[in-house]
């Protein structure tokens, strides 16, 4: 056996109480054993890598793309003019087309956005349920394989929708936004293991520990060491003012923050990259239809079946990484149930230690704000093309084409052009993305641009997509590096919170405004006030001190409830 670190056992069980070696502690002793966590292999990060290559085709082409016109049609068909309630079908053009839910009149455009609304609502309490749960056992991916496989047969059930059940095409659609968000709350909870695995970072910390060591039997004290490797190296460093473990330290954070922007951009390019493929699988398709409504059921089809296959290799290439078990009531005969209230438990415990993760909250506002404009500016976009400068489906299918090809491009070339840490990097990006929101208002006070044509809104997709890939990639990267180890899908579950959980806010009121003014191009000044504020909280979050309040606040420090 060779020589490497101490760490938890994933795979048997432990309780709370520590284990521990025998108080005279050698460099012989620092064994690994085969129940010991591995080092990160090629094929596990090409797993991982697969999973983002396999669900992100949904994202781009369903979420993003085809759904929101989807359901518009579906609601369009059915809907009737705001002025003498005629069909829309047989109206005339221009007229303002409601469409009946439950009792309340409102726009076919806004149907989508209300819909996009209650299923991320919905999105947030499965993932509270999940999050902390997911973070124990081999927990993390068995939710997200089977969230995978419940999300994508929702997509290929798409096929079979009657046109005109705009009903059913919603239940559908909150099912699979629902299983997205979840599953990725766990591939994200993959992206600290993996990092905090992979064989660089495992070498500094190698070094650490055998510095440490080497150091301790210098002055001849006997050295009581826990399993958990990151508990005596991160101790040590914050407590200790030896100058050789103050570098090693900069060192370890340097490499991590390499490693993990590194990985979180391949990931995203991957997705982006399966993405581009599908859509342009989509546009050949939308031709040869005509551009027919059912071509777009179609490609939400093929982003289920994309999704189902793929997700297929990574239930057997990407390692589990278990954590602790639970100790929960075995005798229940609903187990769920005590998951499920466990993970609400651990939220309510973790929300109390605001104080602690002050550094890590504050970011959560900064995402809070980020993503909602993201995904609002998305559902603008495509609406904005539709309805006001009344672009075909080819075009649309164009467009939504052009933002990934973009990202993809701007993801993997950021972390090589761009030399800022990964803060300033997120604050130069959000400076890009405010022109969208400016550029799209300047149609409210000037009789020319504004978006008042296809190329400027094709322009504009460019735009976006160069800034939205590496922005999505950094914030990934920033909140990585701020979440207590051993619980990291209970804080992914808090990142998609207020990503999905929040991005119901910028929708509806969108959709509002649609319903007040009749005009799309007010949201563009909603754009403008949500992205501007990200800015200064995000300057006022300190890394340093982020950081080192979650390697105090790890699951190690602490006793599973």
């Amino acid at each position: 056996m060779d020589e490497f670190d101490i760490e938890i056992n994933p795979n048997v069980a432990i309780n709370n109480s520590s284990t521990t070696l025998p108080n005279k502690t050698t460099t012989e002793q620092l064994k690994i054993n085969e129940n010991q966590e591995p080092i990160l292999t090629k094929k596990e990060l090409f797993a991982w890598y697969l999973y983002a290559f396999a669900c992100e085709v949904y994202s781009v082409v369903s979420i993003s793309s085809f759904i929101p016109l989807i359901l518009e049609h579906f609601a369009s068909e059915k809907g009737v003019t705001s002025i003498d309630r005629t069909p829309c079908k047989t109206a005339k053009e221009g007229l303002r087309c409601v469409v009946n839910i439950f009792g309340f009149w409102i726009d076919t455009a806004s149907f989508s956005l209300y819909t996009f609304s209650l299923s991320v609502i919905l999105q947030a309490i499965t993932t509270i349920s999940i999050g902390a749960t997911a973070d124990h056992g081999a927990m993390r991916k068995t939710l997200l394989l089977n969230f995978a496989f419940v999300g994508s047969i929702s997509a290929m059930l798409f096929l079979l929708i009657p046109s005109g059940s705009y009903i059913i095409a919603g239940i559908l659609t909150i099912i699979g936004n629902v299983s997205f968000g979840a599953a990725f709350v766990c591939f994200n909870g993959f992206l600290p293991v993996i990092v905090r695995n992979h064989s660089d970072v495992r070498k500094i910390s190698n070094e650490i520990k055998n510095y440490i060591i080497d150091k301790n039997k210098t002055h001849e004290h006997d050295t009581q060491i826990e399993d958990d490797e990151s508990t005596l190296e991160d101790r040590s460093l914050l407590s200790s003012k030896d100058p050789i473990l103050i570098n090693l330290k900069e060192n370890l954070l340097k490499t991590k923050d390499r490693i993990s922007a590194h990985i979180s951009a391949r990931g995203f390019a991957s997705g982006y990259f399966g993405g581009i493929i599908l859509l342009i699988i989509c546009l050949l398709i939308s031709f040869l239809l005509r551009s027919t409504i059912y071509s777009l059921q179609i490609g939400v089809f093929l982003s289920g079946i994309w999704w189902f296959l793929f997700s297929l290799f990574v239930s057997k290439w990407l390692q589990p990484r278990p954590g602790p078990p639970l100790f929960l009531n075995e005798e229940s005969k609903i187990r769920w149930i005590n998951y499920v209230t466990f993970s609400w438990r651990r939220l309510w415990k973790t929300i109390l230690q605001v104080k602690k993760l002050e550094m890590t909250f504050r970011f959560l506002i900064v995402w809070i704000l980020v993503s909602d404009s993201c995904t609002t500016i998305l559902s603008v976009a495509l609406l904005f093309a539709k309805t006001t400068l009344n672009i075909k489906t080819p075009g649309l299918i164009t467009l939504t084409l052009i933002a990934p090809i973009s990202a993809l491009i701007s993801t993997l070339l950021f972390p090589y052009f761009i030399k800022l840490s990964v803060k300033k990097t997120t604050i130069l990006l959000l400076f890009m993305l405010l022109f969208i929101p400016i550029y799209g208002c300047l149609g409210l006070i000037l009789p020319f641009g504004g978006l008042r044509s296809s190329g400027e809104l094709y322009f504009m997709a460019v735009w976006f997509g160069f800034v939205l890939g590496p922005l999505q990639s950094y914030c990934r990267t920033m909140f990585a590096e701020l979440v207590p180890r051993g619980r990291e899908t209970e804080f992914f579950a808090l990142y998609a919170i207020t990503d999905k959980g929040s991005s119901w806010f910028g929708p509806s009121l969108i959709a509002i405004i649609v319903d007040v003014t009749g005009e799309i191009r007010y949201g563009f000044l909603l754009l403008f006030v949500l992205i501007f504020l990200s800015i200064p909280i995000l300057w006022f979050v300190d890394e340093k001190k982020g950081k080192e309040d979650a390697m105090n606040s790890s699951i190690d420090n602490e006793d599973i409830i």
